[in-house]
């Protein structure tokens, strides 16, 4: 008999090779979406940081501190203000933006990920 197809030993080594690649793979995967995070809250303390100073420019009473909802919901200093475009989106759930910009070292902090000095 002539029969064509794969042998269970074939398919076994397949299902294998996958499970090792996919074993290898999936770690990575996590680790850039968690750098991929970090990069966006520090990129949004940036822009927070950046929006507090045109405020405090127009503004005879300056912005000291941050509370997360000026930055993060559209009723907020920044954003009713015209300083932010729209409100700051969290890379994560639970990231919440706090600080006092004007203390003398600038640093806005979000609850997870520290300053973007890192801190």
């Amino acid at each position: 008999m002539n029969r064509k197809g794969f042998t269970l030993i074939e398919l076994m080594i397949v299902i294998a090779i996958i499970g090792i690649l996919a074993a290898i793979a999936i770690p990575n995967f996590r680790k850039a979406r968690e750098q991929a995070r970090e990069k966006a809250c520090y990129a949004n303390m940036r822009v927070i940081l950046g929006a507090i100073e045109m405020y405090n420019m127009d503004n005879t009473s300056m912005m000291a501190t941050l509370a997360d909802t000026d930055a993060t919901t559209s009723g907020g200093k920044l954003v009713s203000g015209k300083y932010l475009k729209s409100p700051v989106t969290r890379p994560e759930k639970s990231c919440s933006y706090s600080g006092a910009a004007m203390d003398g070292t600038g640093l806005i902090v979000c609850s997870i990920h520290g300053t973007v000095e890192g801190n």
